[in-house]
């Protein structure tokens, strides 16, 4: 093994154990593992200064993030998510697990607008709120509102994080459009799956979580219900004119994203118009606003693109695309499974943003060592990652992020609380992906709708 593919490796591996561990902030950990990484490189030769702002670093990735974080930003100050909240609240009539479900699906439908960090960010603390004003248990509330975030979120190129990574791949990858993945191949090749997937969940959930329900039926406060009840949603509104310049903007940056590659923009280009449109039309505190912006998921996703970079300028992710198509017989099939499972599993252990920032490269070797012009394995990826997510709640942002505010308030999540759900839910989407991904590779006629 030459010594630069074996120290590019142990700061790749020394990284992943800091991110992992918790004991380091993830973005810390990112930024100093790229500042070595490019150190060796520049006295290896296998990295270069120029390549770190040129090659290393996907800006279309970093400037759709930052775009949408301003428009989420500016959202937040209009009550729309207490909105939606109340109104699935009273729609729930106080039943705990039709509010458990309404609760989740909010969460599905809101992450294939606005990421589904943000989404998680936003309905959470309401959530806990009318949870409390209830008596009722939360805890299987939230967890429900995360696994649905990040299944929903798989639907859209926005949606989850890695889906942006993925839209961004590299179009010297086979089965890789020129200008990259646009968002309506993202809805017509994995929208059918997350909706069969969600159906699938709720029906799961509905075992899981029987007995619970009726017991928390039963501690329900029915003064406080009865206020709830009464509530107009309407009035959760704190400023209607913001509202409505609001949401014609962010449906005007749909409307982009599903014709941006027809006219020629990149998804990055169409979140900043977006949130320059909204901060023009608004005219907010702008200070406030760029507060709100999560810095440093920004730098931690720069960092992990420079580790990545210089892992696979060595040659070793080629090296593992490798052993990965010589143990499937480079069969797209199960070379298309192998990349679901091992995402899955992978990103219920990682996070399955740094684990898709390294799947990427090893998914377009394989790509290209098959020869075939197919965007399934695209699809496998972006599946498992989103799915496998749901694990453990360190497999997703949105998880450690639902943990972290539950704690705040008290109703603490355990690891082992959330993998007696999450490991149960991860598998039967897993399942299901797999499922339509087989149908779609083995079957001679056109089946519409389905990753492929």
């Amino acid at each position: 093994m030459e010594l630069s593919l074996l120290i590019s490796a142990v700061i790749f591996v020394a990284t992943y154990a800091a991110i992992i561990s918790g004991r380091v902030q993830r973005s810390v950990a990112a930024m100093v593992g790229a500042v070595l990484m490019v150190v060796a490189g520049l006295y290896f030769g296998f990295y270069t200064e120029a390549e770190v702002i040129e090659e290393a670093i996907d800006w279309n990735t970093i400037g759709l993030l930052l775009g949408m974080m301003l428009i989420v930003g500016v959202l937040e100050d209009t009550g729309l998510f207490e909105t939606l909240s109340v109104g699935v609240a009273k729609l729930s009539k106080g039943r705990y697990f039709y509010m458990l479900v309404l609760f989740g699906l909010l969460t599905a439908v809101s992450s294939t607008t606005v990421d589904n960090v943000t989404t998680i960010l936003l309905v959470t603390p309401i959530t806990l709120s009318i949870c409390s004003e209830l008596g009722v248990d939360p805890r299987p509330i939230l967890l429900v509102e995360v696994l649905f975030s990040n299944i929903g979120g798989v639907a859209t190129l926005v949606g989850d994080p890695p889906n942006v990574m993925i839209s961004g791949a590299d179009p010297s990858y086979l089965g890789v459009p020129a200008g990259g993945f646009s968002y309506m191949d993202f809805i017509c090749n994995l929208a059918p799956t997350v909706i069969v997937c969600v159906v699938s969940s709720v029906i799961a959930f509905k075992f899981l979580f029987a007995e619970k329900a009726q017991r928390e039926n039963s501690k329900i406060r029915q003064k406080s219900l009865e206020s709830l009840l009464e509530r107009d949603p309407t009035n959760e509104v704190k400023d209607w004119t913001l509202l409505k310049k609001s949401l014609s903007v962010l449906f005007f940056v749909i409307l982009l994203f599903v014709v941006h590659h027809e006219l020629g923009l990149m998804p990055a280009s169409v979140a900043l118009i977006g949130a320059a449109l909204i901060l023009l039309l608004t005219r907010p505190d702008v200070e406030r606003i760029v507060s709100r912006v999560k810095w440093t998921t920004l730098l931690f996703f720069a960092g992990l693109f420079v580790i990545v970079h210089g892992v696979s300028e060595t040659g070793l992710l080629t090296e593992v695309a490798s052993v990965v198509m010589n143990l499937t017989s480079e069969s797209l099939l199960l070379s298309a499974l192998a990349i679901l499972f091992v995402a899955a599993f992978g990103s219920a252990i990682v996070d399955n943003i740094p684990f898709t920032a390294v799947m990427i490269k090893v998914v377009g070797g394989m790509s290209n060592q098959i020869g075939i012009e197919s965007g399934i394995f695209w699809w496998a990826l972006a599946l498992g990652a989103g799915f496998g997510g749901n694990g453990t709640y360190i497999g997703s942002s949105a998880g450690v992020i639902a943990v972290k505010i539950s704690e705040d308030h008290g109703s603490s999540i355990s690891f082992k609380y959330w993998l007696k759900y999450g490991a149960v839910i991860m598998l039967i989407t897993a399942g299901v992906a797999a499922l339509m991904l087989t149908l779609q590779i083995t079957t001679t006629s056109d089946i519409p709708l389905l990753p492929g």
